[in-house]
């Protein structure tokens, strides 16, 4: 009788904290990426100097033509961004790989120069 109400209690408490541990979790994965960073964050640029401490966000990708929207009409995007912190250039990478279709990979990215 008294393994089996360890039991249960054991059971129990892994139920509640469950939720807990979850949220811990989700929390951890915000705090990695921003999400509430627009496609326009940061400001445009030429290549900076290495050593600037500058933070360079490059992506390339593709999006339909807003005008003819039949499908299969891809045009190119895009966009090379400075910006102060490592944190803001992944937030706006997040963004622009969720609204527009990757490109090549090796121009997609963030590096501190």
């Amino acid at each position: 009788m008294m393994k089996r109400s360890a039991l249960t209690l054991m059971l129990g408490l892994a139920f509640a904290a469950q939720p807990v541990i979850s949220l811990v979790d989700m929390a951890e994965v915000q705090a990695a990426v921003r999400k509430n960073v627009s496609e326009y964050a940061g400001q445009r640029c030429d290549t900076p100097p290495r050593g600037s401490g500058v933070v360079v966000g490059r992506y390339s990708g593709t999006t339909d033509n807003p005008i003819i929207s039949m499908g299969g009409d891809n045009v190119p995007v895009s966009d090379y961004r400075c910006f102060r912190s490592m944190e803001e250039c992944r937030g706006w990478l997040y963004t622009m790989r969720s609204k527009y279709t990757d490109g090549n990979s090796v121009l997609i990215g963030c590096e501190r120069r």
